[in-house]
């Protein structure tokens, strides 16, 4: 028993709580009485019906009339106080009452097209005009059924004297029972006439009501957006708790004013891809799912106003050919060198896409001419430089044979061509030197003094191809290369070696004997 009590509870709660998350948002007004506006002080009288108070045309009524004014002051020797629309509009009319002395009806009205199981919201913007402190006035809302059984209601209680005079909102939320689609509300006296009782309605409102709708669109953070670019933009909406399941209806208006149901846009989101410039605005309705055809169901976000001046992009399609080794720079700055096709935007300032280029590269061979890296050449020696096999060739000398022999000091070169006529140009610098049998130290002191810290033999940079081993005197090798641009630091796989001597073994590669000895590492 006491499960079900607490079940029962907790659904009590949470129907409680989402019904009080269910009064953020109005809809579309479907009573909104805001009395018009005009030059003229006095606007005429309204429909019968709406109200059992007597019409005159005077910005100072007396009790039991009403006047549709847009202006009044200095009333009854200053007892009323002065007073303009209540939206601040010098133009904007509003009822102005002096009430009757016994209770009687501000305002009446029957409305139609409600939904069952739907909130809304009955309101209105309320003045005292009273600068002194006589009979307040004090006003019951009610919504009836069409016999005048009363649905709900709500009392403002005694609106107090302020100086200087504010307007302001009461009103009530209420929610349809089922079966009722027509109702009438009521504004009605609750105060004696007499000295007081005399006030100003303005903006009288029944909408529906409904939870929290907000939208925006993606990237921007901002409810006015100005952009040219040519691409669809994403609105998104986040909804408060409210309704079991909710149904979406978005719209678009080009004033702000008149809205128009956008055909198909149901869903949270909304996809705007503009293609005429001008000025668009965008809001969601929500509501009950089976009611959101009902404009009288809906509840409305936000609206965002998109300023949108349309750019088409320029494309370029095209396609080029070059020269392995070079490169092709797109409109963007980017630089491409191999072959492919490739999709280059340039984008304006405001981030639009400008020129959308498609290319399709070709590049032609890895035509890469060797001569070697730079050495020497022994006194009485030659060598013969190839660069490798291609199309034509021209040497420095002007020859273009696919080889060159060299017998002096100088820089060579040669460029190549291949069947695509593209060129590569490769150099070397060839050193003549009194080659000798190189001076091979026996000791040296690797201890990072500045001093002797390696085994330098300085005359094998005139063998490059020169091959140098080092072994323990247990055979292992602890260090080898092909030349001998960095010269042995006393160390194996980044450690040092322990004082000691070592065996050494160097082939010159000039068909000279293979020279061998001893080196002494001194710690």
């Amino acid at each position: 028993m006491m499960k079900k009590i607490t079940l029962l509870l907790l659904f009590i709660l949470s129907v409680s709580f989402a019904y009080s998350q269910c009064t953020s948002s109005l809809g579309t007004p479907i009573v909104y009485e805001t009395f018009g506006s005009g030059v003229s002080t006095i606007a005429p009288q309204l429909p019968a019906g709406i109200t059992n108070l007597q019409y005159v045309n005077n910005a100072c009524p007396n009790d039991g009339q009403y006047a549709i004014v847009n202006y009044t002051s200095g009333c009854y020797t200053n007892a009323w106080q002065t007073l303009t629309d209540h939206t601040g509009n010098t133009n904007g009319y509003f009822m102005l009452i002096n009430a009757s002395y016994q209770p009687s009806d501000f305002y009446v009205q029957t409305v139609n097209g409600l939904c069952d199981g739907t909130t809304y919201q009955f309101s209105s913007w309320i003045f005292n005009m009273l600068a002194l402190n006589q009979i307040l006035p004090n006003i019951t809302f009610t919504v009836e059924k069409t016999d005048g059984t009363i649905l709900s209601t709500y009392s403002s209680g005694d609106i107090p004297v302020v100086i200087p005079g504010k307007w302001k909102q009461y009103g009530f939320n209420f929610k349809t029972p089922p079966g009722i689609s027509t109702v009438v509300i009521r504004m009605h006296n609750n105060a004696p006439g007499g000295l007081g009782n005399d006030l100003a309605l303005d903006d009288i409102s029944f909408a529906a009501v409904g939870p929290a709708v907000n939208i925006g669109v993606t990237g921007f953070n901002t409810s006015t957006i100005t952009t040219a670019c040519n691409q669809p933009l994403d609105l998104f909406s986040t909804i408060g708790s409210c309704y079991l399941t909710n149904a979406y209806q978005w719209q678009i208006s080009a004033d702000g004013t008149t809205w128009t149901d956008i055909a198909g846009a149901n869903g949270a989101g909304f996809t705007a891809d503009l293609r005429v410039s001008g000025t668009y605005y965008y809001r969601v309705g929500v509501a009950e799912n089976g009611t959101i055809q009902n404009v009288n169901c809906r509840v409305n976000s936000n609206s965002v106003k998109i300023n949108y001046t349309y750019v088409p992009a320029i494309r370029n399609n095209g396609s080029t050919s070059m020269c392995y080794g070079g490169t092709y720079v797109l409109p963007s700055g980017k630089t491409v060198y191999t072959t492919g096709t490739y999709i280059d935007t340039l984008r304006t300032a405001q981030g639009c896409d400008s020129i959308i280029t498609l290319l399709d590269l070709t590049v032609f061979g890895k035509l890469a001419p060797d001569l070697g890296t730079n050495r020497a050449l022994c006194a009485g020696d030659s060598l013969i430089l190839n660069p490798g096999s291609f199309g034509q060739y021209l040497w420095q000398d002007n020859s273009t044979k696919p080889t060159f022999r060299v017998t002096t000091s100088g820089t060579y070169w040669v460029t190549v061509t291949n069947g695509n006529g593209c060129t590569v140009t490769d150099t070397v610098i060839i050193k003549k030197v009194n080659c000798s049998l190189p001076n091979i130290p026996n000791t040296f002191t690797p201890n990072n003094d500045g001093v002797n810290d390696t085994w330098n033999i300085p005359e094998l940079q005139y063998f490059p191809q020169c091959t140098v081993y080092i072994y323990t005197r247990w055979g292992v090798r602890l260090f080898n290369s092909v030349g001998y641009s960095k010269p042995w630091d006393g160390r194996y796989n980044g450690k040092d070696v322990a004082f000691g001597t070592y065996y050494y073994v160097i082939d010159l590669k000039d068909n000279k004997p293979i020279l061998s000895g001893y080196v002494t590492v001194v710690r």
